[in-house]
């Protein structure tokens, strides 16, 4: 009988009780991979409880022996390690294959913060792609902020099925929302951007907000009458497919944006999507086809929204059903079933490396 090939995805980045979404990219992946007989899939992440004291200071310290303790006197050798987000993780697959296992292969999927936060990379960094078998980045515009060129795919996380399920198509003017924001409430997702444009919006507007964090921005924003907000603290798949479905358009304000799967969730079901030139939104949005992309700077951010939405809004239901249509399109390639076959094509292929090593 063939041996399963066994795989850890590793990473800093998991659901706890109360981010449950925190990394729900992964764990799809994790999901849908398991559903290949060949493999044998193991999860390993660090949750994202909030800690106080202690235990906040010495998370990562702990995450490391933990994964220790479990994997080095594992019975059991892993044949790869897929290690998602690259720094500081890699650190412990190194470690892995230096104690444990010397033929484990690694793989590495950079999301983004693996990248933009270690500029310039360190030593230690650039000495640990060395250990790496297979690169994977988010998008084109990733891999070239990366500090040297490696062999490696362009690969999205992957977009939950859920979101491609068929559903009706009414009139856009008769949706719900006019615009959804789905992400975390920070700075770096433009927050302090979308407060100032629902702030000086000029006309009536609905808006959906979805998103976990600081949101007594919306006390303020009560303020212009126009806006209507309905705020929704979080969501799972099939809350945000009923949102995106009665919005007729996504607007990202991030700085920094890798990929945005929260773009290509909207697009699935038909939305289009207003977002800041990032390396994720440039991408997926194809200016004028299935969305606008808006210059990325603070000054122009404002009314270059604003424009952007109210030209939507004034479309007719032909000009918007034709955007629609391509933004549905666009999404089909970044659908996590499709994601997943070459991933698997991926283990097998270092699977095949570790056999060609004996």
């Amino acid at each position: 009988m063939k041996k399963a090939i066994r795989v850890l995805l590793l990473s800093n980045m998991g659901p706890s009780k109360n981010k449950p979404n925190s990394g729900r990219f992964i764990m799809n992946q994790y999901t849908s991979l398991k559903k290949y007989t060949d493999l044998d899939m193991n999860y390993f992440y660090l949750d994202q409880e909030k800690k106080s004291g202690l235990l906040r200071l010495f998370r990562y310290p702990l995450f490391a022996l933990h994964f220790l303790f479990k994997y080095i006197f594992s019975v059991k050798k892993l044949d790869i390690i897929h290690v998602h987000f690259f720094f500081p993780n890699i650190l412990l697959a190194i470690t892995y294959k230096i104690l444990r296992n010397w033929k484990v292969k690694i793989a590495v999927t950079f999301h983004g913060s693996d990248i933009y936060s270690y500029s310039p990379p360190s030593g230690i960094y650039k000495k640990c792609i060395d250990f790496v078998d297979e690169s994977i980045f988010v998008s084109d515009e990733l891999k070239a902020r990366f500090f040297k060129q490696v062999p490696c795919t362009v690969l999205s996380a992957g977009v939950n099925e859920v979101f491609y399920q068929k559903h009706e198509k009414s009139s856009f003017k008769e949706k719900q929302y006019d615009v959804v924001f789905v992400g975390q409430l920070d700075k770096n997702k433009g927050i302090e951007r979308l407060e100032k444009i629902l702030i000086a919006f000029p006309c009536k507007i609905r808006v959906a907000i979805v998103g976990d964090g600081d949101n007594t921005f919306i006390e303020r924003v009560k303020n212009n009458k126009n806006v209507s907000i309905s705020y929704f603290n979080s969501c799972n798949p099939q809350q945000l497919v009923t949102i995106y479905n009665s919005s007729s358009m996504l607007i990202n304000l991030s700085y920094n944006e890798s990929f945005g799967l929260v773009m290509s969730e909207a697009m699935a079901c038909g939305a289009l999507v207003v977002a800041t030139q990032t390396d994720g939104a440039s991408t997926q949005v194809a200016d004028g086809k299935n969305g606008f992309l808006i210059p990325n700077q603070d000054g122009s951010v404002c009314s270059s929204t604003i424009n952007a939405i109210q030209r939507i809004l004034s479309m007719s239901e032909k000009q918007y059903a034709s955007m629609s249509d391509s933004a549905t399109n666009t999404a089909q390639k970044y659908r996590l079933s499709v994601v997943a076959k070459q991933i698997f094509n991926m283990y097998t292929k270092l699977q095949a490396k570790n056999f060609n090593d004996k």
